[in-house]
């Protein structure tokens, strides 16, 4: 039998009641803090799955609390914006429909005209609209307005911008020719002169021409200087799917055609002494070489090199690559390159289309006769020559323009061409990349590194290249993602480019324009039958006078009517752009009803893991009681207990 000591049965009292008083302190702790654990050793189970579940939570709660209530208000914002911008295409659409009214008075054109002219300044204004200081339209660029927001900044903004057309971008446009709006009496009392200065026996019939145009996104476009030339390339794809293309340059100097460059040299200047036409200088595309036949002879033109001047000389050339073929001098042939595998494909060669090179040089000549070098190239059959003209001087000049011209109008910011033109366009089914300075802008317009190709010129720092389109001319979509649940994202931009088309306010600049055209073509009537009715005028004035007054009232009844085609014609133009804006606000509410399904979704995924966390981790407060009191009974239990122990001795258990 064990003998049981005085210290003994002190130890093992201490003891239980250290056991019962950590009881009653860990049941305290679980009341203070209403949790199972406290630390992970209390329970390594619920502490591992807590982590998870809170991980889980918090993951979720990004979602709920953050993710979609900023999406929801981005989304909403822009809904916003476009519901405003649908409400500005009503109102445009109505001014269209009622231009397009047969008979209109002068009041109405006023006040269609006033309607115009506030639309043309606020048409853009909602692509500004931003959120958190973030502009909503503009793709990444969200710290950068759609527009220019006032002329003070436009004014000194210099861009290089690329733009891209095809043949179905080519429409029809009247043009007038012998417009007049003079009625001073040293213009309507007389004829006028021919550009000799010889007086005419009659007024000029006031006439339509009917060109095509390719119209740019801008108009008072920069042409002449440094950096501030501008080039048309124009391609195909025949049907053996190879690429053609041919570039032309505005001072008719460079043409390039299949990545080859044609360049004229200096000539003599008039009233000089002759020189030696320098010839056609010719540039072949990197890792290339040309070939070019002359009188039966070949030449090889290994990285440039010049084809001796002709006047009205038509040259083209091969090009052949220089991995595939190589060029015999002896036999002054173009041969398979021999360290070329048997089995492995050769590049075939290319024929660039026929550059016309054209040059005068002339001993001496008078300053009138002294023609300058320059280039054409046929495409297709067709000869093509391109020029830079304005719209004052296609005005002086009724708009003559040949089959084989093509006319940039820098002014009206208008490619300009005949219907030959046209169909050989049309024919080979074209693509059109222009490349133009424009420097200058004005409050309400399109800043263009938002739509196309462009560099911005910039005087303190560096320029600015912002680069839209991929190689195959495809967008690089600026589309912005939240993440709105685990594993699924959420467009929540809507790119400009999508609904507001840089065409409307060209549109609504050629409609101000026919109705200016049109209330001018109303005075120049008015002014004229004031003066006939006056009584101041007799004979030859007073018969020059009818003259110009029947003149005028032809030129009204011209102006009424083109104004009644072109607003019914853009009828249709503005019905698409309001469908495009539509088209958009359902697209977006779309998007926004997935956004709400979401939403709802991780509303009850928080409750369910809140739960799920609440279970694991949290002690129900009836238990806590329960709990509790057992321990403080144990603890005072073995208090009492401990009291009636130290009075006994040894002899009392015995």
């Amino acid at each position: 039998m064990m003998r049981v000591t005085n210290s003994m049965i002190v130890k093992r009292t201490k003891s239980n009641i250290n056991s019962n008083r950590t009881k009653i302190d860990y049941t305290n702790n679980q009341m203070s803090t209403q949790k199972k654990i406290t630390k992970p050793s209390d329970n390594p189970i619920i502490a591992i799955r807590s982590l998870r579940l809170r991980s889980t939570l918090s993951t979720i709660t990004q979602y709920y609390e953050n993710n979609i209530p900023d999406a929801e208000s981005w989304m909403d914002c822009t809904a916003t914006a476009l519901t405003n911008m649908k409400d500005m295409l009503d109102d445009a659409y109505s001014r269209v429909v009622y231009g397009a009214t047969d008979e209109l008075e002068a009041e109405d054109r006023e006040t269609i005209l006033k309607a115009l002219q506030s639309l043309q300044q606020q048409i853009y204004c909602e692509g500004n609209a931003d959120y958190a200081r973030r502009t909503v339209f503009t793709g990444y660029r969200t710290n950068q307005n759609l527009t220019f927001t006032s002329n003070k900044e436009a004014k000194d903004e210099h861009y290089k911008i690329t733009e891209r057309f095809d043949y179905q971008d080519i429409d029809k446009k009247s043009y007038y020719a012998n417009q007049f709006d003079d009625t001073s009496d040293a213009a309507v009392t007389k004829m006028p002169t021919d550009a000799a200065g010889t007086q005419l026996n009659d007024v000029p019939v006031f006439s339509e021409k009917e060109l095509n145009r390719l119209r740019l996104a801008y108009d008072k476009i920069t042409a002449g200087g440094k950096n501030q030339e501008n080039t048309l390339t124009i391609s195909y794809t025949d049907e053996n799917k190879m690429k053609h293309e041919l570039l032309l340059s505005s001072d008719q100097s460079q043409i390039g055609s299949q990545g080859c460059t044609f360049t004229t040299g200096e000539i003599s200047m008039p009233g000089t002494p002759p020189t030696t036409a320098p010839g056609l200088n010719i540039t072949p595309p990197e890792g290339y070489f040309a070939v070019y036949t002359n009188g039966g002879v070949n030449t090889v033109i290994e990285s440039s090199g010049v084809i001796p001047a002709s006047d009205n000389g038509k040259y083209s050339v091969t090009l052949y690559k220089k991995t595939d073929w190589v060029y015999n001098t002896t036999t002054g042939t173009v041969e398979r390159n021999p360290s070329l595998p048997a089995s492995q494909k050769q590049e075939q060669p290319i024929t660039t289309e026929p550059v016309i090179y054209h040059a005068a040089v002339v001993a001496n000549p008078p300053a009138t006769e002294a023609k300058p070098a320059y280039l054409t190239a046929e495409f297709n059959g067709q000869e093509i020559k391109y020029a830079v003209s304005n719209t004052t001087d296609l005005r002086k000049n009724n708009y003559d323009v040949k089959d084989d011209e093509i006319i940039f109008d820098q002014e009206n910011g208008e490619l300009i061409f005949t219907g030959e033109m046209a169909k050989v366009f049309d024919e080979k089914r074209v693509s059109f990349t222009f490349e133009y300075d424009k420097k200058g802008f004005e409050e309400g317009e399109l800043r263009p590194e938002n739509y196309f190709d462009c560099t911005r010129y910039m005087t303190e720092r560096d320029d600015i290249v912002y680069e839209n389109f991929d190689e195959k001319g495809n967008w690089k979509t600026q589309a912005i993602y939240y993440n709105i649940a685990g594993g699924q994202q959420m467009q929540i931009n809507t790119e400009a480019r999508e609904v507001f088309s840089s065409d409307i306010r060209r549109d609504i600049d050629e409609l101000i324009d026919v109705v200016s055209m049109a209330m001018t073509a109303q005075t120049t009537v008015d002014e004229i039958k004031k003066k006939i009715e006056s009584g101041n005028y007799s004979g030859t004035e007073l018969e020059n006078l009818n003259k110009w007054y029947d003149a005028a009232k032809k030129q009204l009844d011209y102006a009424n009517q083109n104004m009644h085609d072109t607003y019914s014609g853009y009828i249709s133009r503005f019905q698409g752009y309001l469908d495009t804006v539509n088209l958009e606000i359902t697209d977006l509410g779309g998007r926004g009803e997935r956004v709400e399904m979401t939403k709802s979704r991780m509303s009850v995924q928080q409750s369910t893991f809140k739960e799920l966390k609440s279970i694991n981790e949290d002690m129900d407060l009836s238990d806590l009681v329960i709990n509790y009191t057992a321990a403080s009974v144990a603890y005072q239990a073995a208090l009492q207990a401990a009291a009636k122990i130290g009075k006994m001795t040894l002899l009392d258990f015995i």
